[in-house]
């Protein structure tokens, strides 16, 4: 064991047997990294100090032995073997400054758990614990006077990256690389040791070809340190996963498909929402209210749905994506003066279409609503509004089926005038499923939309809209794994644009006794 001590592979599979739970050790009994799995582990520790090599170029040779770019499909071990990275790099890696860093805490934290589970737990691993913090962020040190730290990108803070300065790493672990933004990767480059960083990359191919992601990606000279590798590498895979995904992608085709489980990258998309213009428009130290109701807590849901309207709101927009075999997103939005505040996020897990029907109501009367919208789509969603339509008038109600068209603008002649046809004025439509995406680019570019800072999954659902060119018209796509918190903005935005001079009052439930309403 000692001999083979600095070779990563030999050193994950004598020290991990179950890999569910890195501080579980069977004496006698060795673990298997998959084939898949091998590259992914880290080579530094193999290279030798050569005292015929200056400083610099002896530790160039750990960064040849030591980068990699792992991008590419789902499960087939990204996360894991970074773990297995970190647990060595402690025990070897002497002295060595280090950090891990990813686009929010929540990721970092499911790194750096298990990694200090192992330390407090392994037999073998803690005989080289040191101290370990978890406030104000997480920093592990070992014996060997080898520390990691946490390091939160924080993409929509005002000020993204800030937690990179007076850092200077040997050594740094990437999670989810493919959401690094250009700001933060600025600031991530000043943060290497001066000697040179050895990086570890993880992530999915949902980025554009000209992010810090994308660069890297198609960068030649970096071409013997990148692994792409699809989501079927993984012997768990079968005929039965791949109907699953299918279906949850909506086709081997769909952008979805190509980047989780292929693990391409969707060469033809141009990503349509820049990130610059938007993030400054997050409020920060603001966070969003999140409900969530399941099959099992609907009997229950008043005692805890207790949300409030803002008392200054002067209009309530409630809008969802409906959900056929996907949850159904319900964001909140009020109306202040000339923007619109996200103030509450609603999933719903499992529902029938009546039991989101009395949702509907219930959010509706306990907010004072003024307009409700709802993807209309499918089978679902139109159920739910004729049966809201009995009890809430027509002209309170949004429907939004992104396979139709909608009218938005008069045709004009060459001349300026307004063109009739049939004695009535001919209308300009466009396809809601794409209206919808530019006027929410408008609203968002134009600071109108208030997104609280903390609300993460807005922010990679909008970060991964690609267009992609499709003969006559542009189809928006998203390359992140979910895309209902999105498309519920896609619903708001065509509400907003229907209604933005309509002052209609809040909705006044119908109540039905036996004698009527």
């Amino acid at each position: 064991f000692c001999e083979c001590l600095y070779d990563s592979l030999c050193l994950a599979e004598s020290l991990f047997t179950n890999y569910d739970n890195l501080a579980f050790f069977e004496e006698g009994k060795l673990g298997h990294i998959r084939l898949g799995q091998i590259p992914l582990l880290s080579d530094e520790y193999m290279i030798d100090y050569n005292p015929k090599l200056s400083d610099k170029r002896n530790f160039s040779l750990k960064m040849g032995a030591g980068n990699a770019y792992i991008l590419g499909g789902r499960n087939f071990g990204k996360t894991l073997t970074e773990k297995i990275d970190m647990i060595e790099s402690l025990m070897l890696n002497d002295g060595f400054p280090m950090g891990i860093t990813s686009y929010d805490a929540v990721h970092i934290r499911g790194v750096m758990e298990p990694v200090i589970n192992c330390l407090d737990n392994h037999p073998i691993v803690s005989c080289f614990k040191g101290r370990i913090k978890r406030s104000p962020t997480y920093l592990i040190s070992s014996k060997t006077n080898a520390t990691i730290e946490g390091i939160n990108m924080n993409i929509t803070n005002k000020a993204p990256g800030n937690q990179f300065f007076q850092k200077h790493f040997k050594k740094l672990w990437i999670e989810e690389a493919s959401f690094e933004t250009e700001e933060v990767y600025r600031k991530r480059v000043d943060s290497r040791h001066e000697a040179g960083c050895i990086e570890r990359a993880t992530g999915m191919t949902n980025f554009t070809k000209y992010s810090p992601a994308g660069r890297i990606f198609y960068d030649y000279s970096k071409k013997p340190w990148v692994l792409n590798l699809p989501q079927y590498v993984n012997p768990f895979w079968d005929d039965l996963e791949k109907v699953k995904a299918v279906k949850k992608y909506g086709g081997e085709n769909s952008a979805g498909y190509r980047v989780f489980v292929k693990g391409e990258v969707v060469e033809e998309g141009v990503s349509v929402f820049d990130m610059e213009r938007i993030r400054p428009y997050y409020l920060e130290g603001k966070k969003l209210k999140r409900f969530e109701v399941t099959k099992k807590t609907f009997k229950k849901y008043q005692s805890f749905l207790l949300l409030e309207k803002l008392k200054n709101a002067e209009q309530i927009f409630i809008c969802a994506d409906i959900g056929e075999s996907a949850p159904t997103e319900i964001i909140i939005l009020a109306k202040i003066g000339k923007k619109y505040r996200f103030t509450h996020n609603v999933t719903l897990f499992g529902l029938t279409h009546k039991e989101q029907y009395e949702i509907f109501v219930y959010l509706t009367s306990r907010l004072e609503a003024n307009f409700i919208g709802l993807d209309t789509t499918d089978g679902t969603g139109r159920a739910i509004l004729r049966s809201l339509e009995e009890v809430i008038p027509k002209e309170n109600l949004i429907s939004c089926a992104f396979n139709e068209k909608i009218p938005v603008d008069f045709e004009k002649d060459k001349n300026g005038r307004m063109v009739y046809k049939d004695g009535q004025p001919a209308y300009i439509e466009e396809y809601v499923s794409e209206w919808s995406v530019r006027h929410l680019k408008s609203l968002l570019y134009d600071g109108k939309i208030e997104i609280p800072e903390d609300c993460y999954k807005f922010d990679v659902q909008i970060n991964s809209i690609v267009a992609l060119q499709s003969s006559t018209r542009t189809i928006y796509d998203c390359v992140a794994d979910e895309n209902h918190l999105f498309q519920a903005f896609q619903v708001f935005a065509i509400s907003e644009w229907m209604n933005v001079f309509n002052l209609v009052k809040p909705i006044n439930i119908k109540k039905f006794s036996k004698g009527g309403v």
